[in-house]
């Protein structure tokens, strides 16, 4: 028998005075396969809001493993078509189309075991949308950066053009156990979340992805992104994962 799907939420808000259309993130998930991902479009290229969904999306059907990520890339880019721009803007659309399309990338994938309790989790990571692993009010994990000071202007991007190399995917691998919740947030939470003087488990943004999961409601952690949406500077997205805690035998 497959195992029961993992409870999760996926929340998302464009950076403040910008229309929902205009949000360049993008979040994914593949729950009966337990794959989940974040990808951050990179405002300097073109159509880059929908690379990124086009990238957590193949993410979430097929992850890649470190050998065949250059296969998997290649797979992801031929199958890539942004949308025609016609009228007197096509000869722009068309230059910046050759450019390419540029995003981050977090995705994390989990299995469950038979005999243990938790599940296992690998994950892959472009540039500095990053995983966090809350365990006891605390991070027990934090992937690809590990500090505020550490974003800067140029992060690592995925390019969808074939002749733009891409930056070499950072991996990790762990054991989740029943109670952890996992964040993969695009850089604007992530930035917040290492730059906060609370316990991670105090947070606000935490405590709502934790709420959301719970109820299967991402309202929320909509409500708190929203709330902080001037804080970020920028869009904010966060894909929240639980493993659950097993109900206790009957005495």
């Amino acid at each position: 028998m497959p195992p029961a799907p993992l409870p999760w939420v996926s929340a998302s808000v464009p950076k403040a005075g910008h229309r929902a259309a205009e949000n360049e993130d993008a979040c994914a998930a593949n729950p009966g396969r337990m794959r989940y991902a974040v990808a951050d479009g990179a405002t300097e290229g073109w159509q880059s809001g929908g690379w990124a969904t086009h990238l957590a999306t193949a993410y979430a059907r097929r992850p890649p493993t470190p050998p065949d990520f250059p296969d998997w890339l290649a797979d992801v880019r031929r199958t890539w078509t942004p949308p025609p721009v016609a009228g007197a803007a096509a000869w722009y659309a068309a230059e910046k189309q050759e450019q390419g399309s540029f995003a981050t990338l977090i995705g994390v994938e989990f299995r469950a075991s038979e005999h243990r309790l938790g599940v296992s989790w690998k994950a892959v990571a472009v540039g500095d949308s990053c995983l966090f692993v809350v365990r006891a009010e605390a991070f027990e994990v934090a992937f690809p950066v590990t500090s505020a000071a550490a974003f800067g202007t140029r992060p690592p991007l995925v390019p969808s053009a074939a002749d733009r190399d891409c930056p070499a995917p950072e991996w990790l691998a762990g054991w989740a156990s029943p109670g952890d919740l996992f964040l993969l947030a695009s850089d604007a939470v992530a930035k917040y979340l290492l730059d906060r003087r609370p316990p991670p488990g105090r947070d606000p943004v935490v405590a709502a992805a934790r709420d959301s999961v719970a109820s299967g409601r991402a309202e929320r952690l909509l409500d708190s992104l929203r709330s902080l949406s001037d804080e970020f500077k920028d869009d904010a997205s966060v894909l929240a994962v639980l493993v659950p805690v097993p109900p206790e035998p009957p005495r």
